[in-house]
């Protein structure tokens, strides 16, 4: 058997021709899948569509981005907190420290007291 023999005798090569039926359905089911994508790009390209869209689209990637950085400050508490103390201890350092002068100055002329007492009692 050649391969001419084989193709004549297999059924699901022999073609036919469409009847006028089959192209009027085609034409008319292509023609009313045509109308539905027209309808649906008129309406998804509608100006208020279009805005919509992307009011909803920026929402959604702001919001994903909001709960990333939410969950990574909450998994990284206690370092934020720290530079937070840190920081406020550097931009604060001056008024910290005219704060405190008066009470180092106590706390110097206190020291320098009970150490002259201790010094006096171990001379003598």
């Amino acid at each position: 058997m050649t391969d001419k023999i084989r193709a004549s005798d297999d059924p699901v090569s022999v073609e036919h021709e469409p009847s006028l039926a089959e192209v009027a359905a085609r034409r008319l089911a292509a023609r009313s899948q045509w109308q539905q994508a027209l309808a649906r790009a008129q309406v998804r390209f509608n100006p208020v569509n279009m805005r919509n869209e992307a009011v909803e689209t920026a929402a959604d990637a702001i919001g994903g981005a909001v709960d990333k950085v939410g969950a990574t400050a909450w998994m990284h508490r206690g370092k934020l907190a720290m530079a937070g103390v840190l920081s406020g201890l550097f931009f604060a350092r001056k008024p910290i420290s005219q704060a405190c002068a008066p009470v180092i100055e106590k706390t110097k002329v206190s020291i320098d007291k009970a150490a002259a007492r201790v010094r006096a009692k171990t001379k003598g």
